[in-house]
Formats: C-alpha cells, sequence, structure tokens
C-alpha cells in the first residue's frame, strides 16, 4: 500500500496522468471516497494522460457510464446510484473490464465482494486545509507496481 498527499485539485489530477503511463487496455481503478474527495478529478488527470480533453470529463452519476476516447478508450463507471448488487450486474460491467480500454470506476466499495475485479484501488480521505490522502492498493500486481513506480519517480511530496 502507498499514500500520497494532494495539497490541490491540479496535484490529484497530476496523480491521475502519470497512472496512466502504468496502465494499459484492459486494466481497471476503483476509487472510493465521499462525496467531493476528488474522484472525478483523478479521472480528469487519467483522461489527460490519454489525450482526452479534461473539459469532456463529468461524473456520470446519471448516465452511469462515460465513454471517451483519446490514445486509448476511457470507460467512467459511477456506482453512487446503485443499490444492490443485481443492479450493478445488469449494467454489464464486466463488460467494460474486460474491454478495450481503461476502465475507472467511482464509488467502486459498491462492489463489495467483487473488488478482486479491480487493478488499482485508490481511496480517497478528505484532509484538512482540503488536502486529500490518496491511498494504493491492488491485486494487478504488475499495474500496481509499474505505477508505484512512477509515482515514486515523480519524487511526490
Amino acid at each position: 500500500m502507498t499514500r500520497l498527499v494532494s495539497q490541490t485539485p491540479e496535484d490529484t489530477k497530476t496523480i491521475g496522468k502519470a497512472l496512466t503511463k502504468a496502465l494499459s487496455t484492459g486494466n481497471s481503478i476503483g476509487l472510493i471516497g465521499e462525496l467531493g474527495a476528488g474522484k472525478t478529478q483523478l479521472v480528469k488527470g487519467l483522461a489527460m494522460g490519454i489525450g482526452i480533453d479534461e473539459d469532456e470529463v463529468t461524473s456520470p452519476s446519471f448516465g452511469l457510464i462515460n465513454e471517451y476516447t483519446g490514445d486509448k478508450k476511457l470507460y467512467h463507471v459511477d456506482l453512487y446510484r446503485l443499490d444492490t448488487i443485481e443492479d450493478i450486474e445488469t449494467l454489464g460491467l464486466t463488460d467494460y473490464l474486460d474491454g478495450d480500454g481503461i476502465c475507472v470506476i467511482e464509488w467502486a466499495d459498491r462492489l463489495a465482494n467483487d473488488l478482486s475485479l479491480i487493478d488499482i484501488l485508490v481511496r480517497i480521505e478528505i484532509l484538512p486545509d482540503n488536502r486529500r490522502m490518496l491511498e494504493f492498493s491492488g491485486e494487478n500486481l504488475t499495474a500496481f507496481e509499474r505505477a508505484l513506480n512512477l509515482l515514486k519517480e515523480m519524487a511526490w511530496r
């Protein structure tokens, strides 16, 4: 597990952008954090890292899934409004997880026992003074280790 402190929303985007360099098609990132924690800011950084304008990225709370195309496809999933595992199963999430892009899932904790489907899990906690603690863990050690090495190279605070 690795922890980074983001001082600003721009820092959070920078972290997301760095992560894309370690990801391949078919990799997934799960995001956990309360409302306003910065999950969408991290997704904006991921999008920027694969050539997508960050202004195109919005939280898919009502549509559930947004698809963006840059150098790679980015599937942005939001499980906030889904209450049960059955609701999530009808979404066809495995098609996106096994698909032809990178899949990032906000409110990944709603996957309950299926968190093993996620390559890199990021928990975001709001700290005093609007800073954020990002805690990284992962089941897919290859993608996770590549991401950690890139973040260490950044000589992050």
